[in-house]
């Protein structure tokens, strides 16, 4: 930038400025028609720290070839995104500068539009359209005949537990003795047969799956910060003046504390994007990662037959293992059994770093933010801890206690889930050991767990924990003092008893 002579920095502004008044990508020659004319030969590229590539250069199967578009290095392509709202139809393809406008308040990105898209095109009116798949009617024999392998193909595919693509889905009717000689078009067949049956779902372009091999959507869990007592309430004259924690409540909707710092690269047909999160204990226990505001225009476009749930390929760094993680484009978050059965041995606070490109989505451990494992380690799981109310809790909190009493120098959790097991020899829940440690008095220093110093009072606090169960969950959030809450509490376990009498009732009069 140092050796351009002024004229040329000024056609740069110039550039600049039409790029981002229009909000479309330009090619060289588009945005510097100026310099152009009068006679320079100046291109974007000679101001890396302002323009970046769009996408690279096009081959059209009708006409000149598409030269190289440009953007702002601050701005975001917008097209995958409008691609979403027109196959949705939340747009109708007009005005496309108030659209960008729109999004761009949504999303708090600054949009452009690459008006070259293979997958766009403007209709008469000047509207814009998705290139859609072409369709096709099955003939009415066809599709009795595909109709007959549905209880077989549904068979052998939960049997084999994963996603398919359309070639292992054509392969599979093989299989079971489908026959297709005459037919032109066989996955355009096999394509639209799927799309007329309730039992397989489309979650990708090509990646279809059994409707009920679809993991299950993540619960809203109740996470509670102890009650604290002071000195006084410890005491029988004081028991009926236990002042509550004002954080006495998680909120599963709380905000990641770190102010991420999202990297995007690549083009219109190679995009990707990076940051880094901060996970939760809410996100350890239901196996789920929050997705920020600025990243959903990485959402590829809904496909015929696709709903909200989308499935990718991801990657763990540190051992290399491929994973299937599931978009939920509503809650907006990356969730799964196989992402559960990685987080779920991490520590709360610990920094992923995620890296989401076209072809798939790597994930990498990032350190470990110290002040939210802190503040996370005190959480209990509430639903949890309800199961654990007929002696179970005690039972493992014994077990936990002579365990980390045996092994002084302190053990991970991945360390005491083990021994456990073997001690036990069935398999034992991640959460409910993550409740346990957290709600009785279990000592957390630098990843390690180690005993509680007081076995009485940390049997005092499991008791005071499993009391908290019992209130019920609409009061989670509403600020109460200690009595208002003690009362509570007393009705619950009283409505509890109601109903344990009554079953009693039951049983003897049958």
């Amino acid at each position: 930038m140092s050796e351009l002579s002024a004229a040329e920095r000024r056609y740069l502004d110039e550039a600049f400025e039409l790029l981002k008044t229009t909000r479309r990508t330009m090619s060289d020659r588009e945005a510097l028609r100026s310099a152009k004319q009068a006679g320079y030969d100046l291109k974007l590229s000679a101001d890396p720290s302002r323009f970046t590539k769009a996408e690279g250069r096009l081959e059209v199967s009708h006409g000149q070839p598409v030269p190289p578009h440009w953007r702002l290095v601050d701005q975001q392509l917008a097209n995958a995104r409008l691609l979403t709202e027109l196959q949705t139809g939340s747009w109708d393809g007009l005005d496309l500068d108030q659209k960008l406008i729109e999004l761009e308040q949504e999303d708090g990105v600054n949009y452009t539009f690459y008006p070259h898209d293979p997958r766009l095109f403007q209709n008469h009116r000047g509207g814009w359209e998705a290139r859609g798949e072409r369709q096709i009617t099955l003939p009415l024999n066809v599709l009795e005949e595909l109709n007959g392998y549905q209880d077989t193909l549904q068979c052998r595919w939960t049997e084999l537990n994963r996603p398919f693509i359309l070639r292992q889905i054509v392969q599979a009717l093989e299989e079971l003795g489908w026959r297709h000689e005459g037919i032109s078009s066989v996955d355009r067949y096999v394509r639209a047969w799927l799309l007329t049956t309730e039992r397989f779902r489309r979650v990708g372009p090509d990646y279809w799956i059994v409707d009920a091999l679809l993991p299950a959507e993540v619960k809203r869990v109740r996470l509670s910060v102890p009650v604290m007592r002071s000195p006084v309430t410890e005491t029988e004259e004081g028991a009926d003046k236990l002042p509550v924690d004002p954080a006495s409540t998680h909120n599963l909707e709380r905000k990641d504390p770190a102010g991420e710092i999202i990297a995007y690269k690549g083009t219109v047909t190679q995009t990707q994007v990076s940051w880094t999160a901060t996970l939760l204990s809410i996100h350890l226990l239901e196996g789920f990662i929050p997705l920020p505001q600025a990243v959903r225009w990485m959402y590829p476009p809904l496909m015929q037959g696709e709903e909200g749930i989308s499935l990718f390929k991801g990657l763990w760094y540190q051992d290399g293992e491929s994973l299937w993680l599931w978009l939920d484009r509503r809650q907006h978050r990356l969730y799964g059994p196989d992402l559960l059965e990685k987080i779920g041995w991490l520590e709360p606070g610990t920094r992923l770093k995620i890296e989401w490109k076209a072809d798939g989505i790597l994930l990498r451990e990032a350190g470990l933010d110290q002040e939210v494992q802190q503040e996370e380690s005190r959480l209990i799981d509430l639903d949890e801890l309800k199961v654990l109310r007929a002696g179970k809790g005690e039972s493992y909190r014994q077990a936990l206690q002579a365990l980390l009493t045996e092994h002084q120098e302190g053990l991970t959790f991945k360390e005491i889930i083990g021994a456990i097991r073997e001690r036990q020899n069935h398999q034992v829940a991640r959460r409910t050991i993550r409740s346990i440690l957290s709600s009785c008095g279990f000592i957390h220093r630098d990843q390690r767990w180690f005993a509680a110093p007081d076995n009485q009072q940390a049997a005092k606090k499991l008791r005071g924990a499993l009391l908290e169960t019992f209130v019920p969950p609409s009061e989670d959030n509403r600020s109460m003092n200690a009595q208002e809450r003690v009362v509570i509490q007393v009705k619950a376990i009283r409505q509890r008893l109601q109903e344990i009498t009554s079953q009693l009732c039951e049983f003897e009069k049958a």
